[in-house]
């Protein structure tokens, strides 16, 4: 009998327990969310969002209601964004969340163009050209990598999200290009008797082998107390035996031995118009290292080079006259303001030379000038005649530097003077001290003059005269 009302109890103690689960299970109303699953999409297309599926109710009866979503997913970037979305129902809240992901799953470009006939043991080729672009990188050529394996060599590359394009081709390994040499400095380096050469430089490159400059062999020497021409040979040789050679030739001179009493047939006057200037200084201890005498027509606008002046003298080039104002629209308007401005320049270089009365001229702008007529016609013409007749000698060029307005480049100047020179005429040339690059043509001319058997001379009241044709 006992055991019955246990049995009675226990049953129905599980009956209530049934209903009550049962209650909570089915027959409470809440707020109900299906399962939401994660979302991915690729980088640059359009995310559509499906939203979530939620009801109000029971698992008897549960009808749909609204929600409200919160976040953005920005397609253009990579990365994983999260929405969520709030429900109001009923006096009841939920908030649930989905993450969505922006992903790139789309391989890259990969271009390979050329014939891959000399491919280098490293891998190196010649006449190939390669690109790789990616939807969402952009240009990564440069993380292409390519190896050989098996007689082809095969090609790779992987965007940032790890995806991967391949493309190999067959080869022939070999490598028949010669390295090249680069000679530091100028192929042909001219040097004064007693000076110490030293060695420029060189670089070598193999297209294989890439820079192999360590294994240049120079042989040959240079004399500098010896007056001649020397070879200096490079030579090197890449790991396939490819070898290439060249030569620098240095030409060992004496210094300019200028007699005042002997003028040769080889005869250069350098001339230097509108100083003295910032770079004058710097002109005249090239000068000196070579013993090379000059002429400067000097100006007298500028006080702040007045000791340049003395110097000029006081080593023994000639200080002529060129103006003191360098004003066109001054000196050419009569005979009176050009002679003016003449004396004025011949009395500042007397006094800073301890008098010396320079009586050699170089009008502004040669006596060929026609910027003159401007201020007054036929100027020319008188004033190359009246300087004359009170005991001035005026001198224009045969050869131009370009250093005046058609190039500022060191090298064309150099190239223009040396090419001009010739046997058997004046050789006077134009240039300017206020001008650095200018000046830094001069001992490459100087070099080149002496190493091809020419003399430096500055102009005198004895010189041969140069004139140009008076053009007003």
């Amino acid at each position: 009998m006992r055991v019955n009302k246990i049995l009675s109890i226990i049953v129905i103690i599980s009956f209530l327990t049934l209903c009550t689960l049962f209650y909570f299970n089915y027959g409470q109303s809440s707020i109900r969310v299906k399962q939401i699953k994660d979302d991915e999409v690729e980088v640059f297309t359009k995310y559509n969002d499906n939203g979530i599926d939620v009801c109000y109710g029971n698992n008897f009866r549960c009808e749909k209601i609204k929600y409200k979503t919160q976040g953005m997913v920005n397609t253009k970037r990579l990365g994983t964004y999260t929405l969520t979305y709030r429900i109001n129902h009923d006096g009841k809240e939920k908030v649930v969340h989905k993450k969505v992901r922006v992903v790139d799953k789309t391989a890259p470009k990969l271009e390979i163009t050329g014939v891959h006939e000399n491919v280098c043991p490293n891998g190196k080729t010649t006449g190939v050209s390669y690109l790789a672009t990616d939807n969402y990188d952009g240009d990564i050529t440069d993380k292409i990598k390519y190896k050989i394996e098996d007689d082809k060599i095969i090609y790779r590359v992987k965007d940032s999200s790890g995806n991967e394009t391949k493309k190999e081709f067959d080869v022939k390994i070999n490598d028949v290009e010669k390295p090249s040499i680069v000679l530091n400095d100028e192929t042909v380096i001219y040097l004064g008797m007693g000076s110490r050469y030293e060695e420029p430089g060189y670089v070598a490159i193999d297209n294989c082998d890439g820079d192999i400059t360590s294994k240049v062999k120079v042989s040959g020497t240079v004399d500098t107390d010896k007056e001649g021409e020397y070879t200096i040979n490079y030579t090197v040789s890449d790991l396939y035996g490819n070898k290439t050679s060249v030569s620098r030739i240095v030409k060992v001179f004496k210094k300019n031995n200028y007699d005042p009493q002997q003028v040769s047939n080889k005869t250069i006057y350098l001339t230097f118009d509108d100083g003295p200037g910032p770079y004058t200084a710097r002109l005249l201890d090239i000068l000196n290292k070579y013993n090379v005498k000059a002429t400067f027509f000097v100006t007298g606008y500028d006080n702040r080079y007045n000791d340049l002046i003395t110097r000029e003298h006081n080593e023994g080039h000639t200080v002529g006259l060129h103006s003191y104002s360098h004003n066109y629209a001054s000196i050419y308007t009569s005979i009176d303001a050009y002679m003016q401005d003449l004396f004025m320049i011949q009395d500042k270089v007397s006094n800073l030379t301890g008098g010396y009365k320079s009586t050699i001229i170089r009008f502004p702008g040669g006596s060929s000038n026609t910027i003159s007529r401007r201020y007054r016609v036929g100027i020319m013409s008188e004033l190359t005649k009246k300087v004359e007749e009170i005991g001035f000698r005026y001198f224009d060029w045969t050869i131009a530097s370009g250093d005046a307005g058609n190039t500022k480049d060191t090298n064309k100047i150099v190239q223009n003077v040396t090419t001009s020179l010739k046997e058997n005429r004046n050789n006077v040339v134009l240039m300017h001290d206020i001008k650095g690059y200018s000046v830094d043509a001069v001992e490459r001319i100087i070099q080149y003059g002496l190493a091809n058997g020419y003399t430096f001379a500055p102009l005198t009241m004895e010189s041969p005269v140069v004139h140009q044709h008076v053009n007003n």
